[in-house]
């Protein structure tokens, strides 16, 4: 899907909703599919006044919800305080590993692991609806590491 298409989804998610169809949302957006790894919304906030795109704070956590509620980002909770999104523009199912000592986040795909889960909800006559995997781990050089995970040694 390309980024016209998202958009035509996110205006159709908002009128059918009862939700505005604002500039600052349609911002929001481009710039939410833009960003090539995992945000924040304060991460998505700064990028845009960065970009002199002025928004309101409040306006960028609000679209991101609006946004993770029509399927066109996936939020997660990483252990952390705070809520990061990634768009599902352009990626396949995948699975996260995050380092515990400086927070950085692996992604990996893995095919059995999707059969396995298929298999199991065929076994339970359940449909697979929708799964997320995240596996928390500590990098071999756990010394090394420091928040910023510029230091870390897991690629």
């Amino acid at each position: 899907m390309d980024k016209k298409e998202y958009k035509e989804i996110f205006i159709a998610y908002l009128k059918e909703n009862g939700h505005r169809i604002t500039n600052e949302r349609i911002l929001i957006l481009d710039s939410a599919l833009s960003m090539e790894n995992h945000f924040d919304a304060d991460d998505l906030y700064t990028k845009m006044r960065g970009d002199f795109i002025r928004v309101s704070r409040a306006t960028v956590y609000n679209t991101l919800e609006l946004m993770n509620n029509c399927k066109i980002l996936t939020k997660h909770n990483f252990k952390g305080d705070r809520a990061r999104y990634e768009t599902q523009h352009g990626r396949k199912n995948h699975y996260h590993i995050i380092c515990l000592s400086c927070n950085k986040i692996i992604e990996f795909e893995n095919k059995t692991i999707e059969k396995s889960l298929l298999n199991v909800c065929k076994e339970k006559n359940l449909k697979l609806m929708d799964y997320s995997i995240q596996v928390f781990a500590s990098c071999e050089y756990a010394d090394k590491c420091s928040l910023t995970s510029q230091n870390c040694k897991i690629d």
